[in-house]
């Protein structure tokens, strides 16, 4: 290797990058980290603008400090969502932006059933109701009532990709009609998964049970809104493992004290960690977790060296595995040269 490559983490979640310094110092790529998930773009840009390789965890990477990235030729997103970077800036600069967007699908589709199953049944009126077994020594079920068979109810899917994928497969041994809507599906995937798209608004309206797994867009950014929540049944419960900014959280907050549907779960927030006027908190039907559902040993080290070989691809010449901005390959100024 004629020129030494910089790679750079503006920050991570890791207990440490041992193995990270190790597989660099393997690839002779110059490597280094940083806690700047708060910092101010300038620090960002002190820190990182000489780096051909950046990874991103959750600090923002806007148009400005994209703008000022003198040497960067691909930034990577550590995980699925990237509405932390700003990747139209950096197309128009000619640095290619990849994701790892199979990383911790398993997790995500495991802790969205996890969170259907608890919402559904009710299990935070569950524990209340066994606390007051132990205060007032017998058992008051009134504030339970009423709970639904799952079996036999219909669960809609929305967004099925990776993670959606998963939920589908694992839950169709439930024994739950499943309603998918999906307009990007190919027909070859509705056919080999053996269903078909439902529009938005018919799945709503059907199903007992909606969880979400779509990106943030301009398409879907508040798509569910007060009018959209509005269609679900009243005994209905919604989950979002996605982004926070699908669900508009007033309005979600406002649906569930008025009983337009009975419950939700939650593992994505506006602000996070949450502030103390959060509308959601404190709510008998409502399950917040605190955005872990990507977390598992297995799936942290999956990301791991799913980024690792994007490294390793960088330094022979290679694309990373999933390129957010294709187009940018095309532009004049495009800095990665196959």
């Amino acid at each position: 290797m004629s020129v030494k490559i910089t790679f750079k983490i503006t920050d991570y979640i890791e207990h440490d990058l041992t193995w990270e310094e190790e597989q660099c110092k393997k690839l002779g790529v110059d490597f280094h980290f940083y806690h700047l998930k708060e910092s101010p773009p300038d620090e960002i840009v002190r820190n990182v603008s000489d780096a051909d390789i950046l990874l991103v965890n959750m600090a923002k990477i806007t148009p400005d400090v994209i703008c000022r990235l003198e040497n960067t030729k691909v930034i990577i997103r550590h995980g699925i969502g990237y509405d932390n970077l700003a990747v139209d800036s950096a197309t128009e600069n000619g640095i290619v932006c990849a994701n790892e967007p199979t990383a911790s699908s398993e997790d995500v589709a495991e802790q969205a059933i996890m969170l259907m199953f608890a919402a559904y049944r009710k299990i935070q009126v569950q524990f209340k109701t066994f606390d007051n077994v132990i205060v007032n020594g017998k058992l008051i079920m009134d504030d339970i009532y009423p709970v639904y068979r799952m079996a036999g109810k219909t669960l809609g899917i929305i967004g099925c990709g990776n993670i959606g994928k998963h939920v589908l497969r694992k839950m169709q041994s439930f024994g739950m009609n499943i309603l998918v809507s999906d307009p990007y599906l190919s027909s070859e995937e509705l056919k080999e998964l053996n269903i078909t798209h439902t529009p938005l608004e018919e799945l709503l309206s059907g199903s007992d049970i909606v969880t979400i797994h779509v990106p943030v867009t301009d398409n879907t950014i508040h798509m569910f809104d007060m009018k959209k929540i509005s269609l679900m049944k009243k005994t209905a419960v919604i989950v979002n493992t996605s982004r926070a900014g699908i669900i508009n959280v007033p309005d979600l907050a406002k649906a569930l004290k008025n009983g337009v549907i009975a419950g939700a779960g939650i593992d994505v927030h506006p602000y996070e960690p949450p502030l103390s006027n959060y509308e959601l908190l404190g709510m008998d039907n409502v399950l917040l977790t605190p955005h872990l559902a990507w977390y598992s040993e297995e799936g942290g080290w999956d990301i791991r060296h799913m980024i690792m070989d994007d490294v390793r691809s960088f330094t022979q010449g290679r694309l990373p595995k999933s390129v957010l901005n294709p187009e940018v390959l095309n532009k004049p100024n495009v800095r990665m040269k196959l």
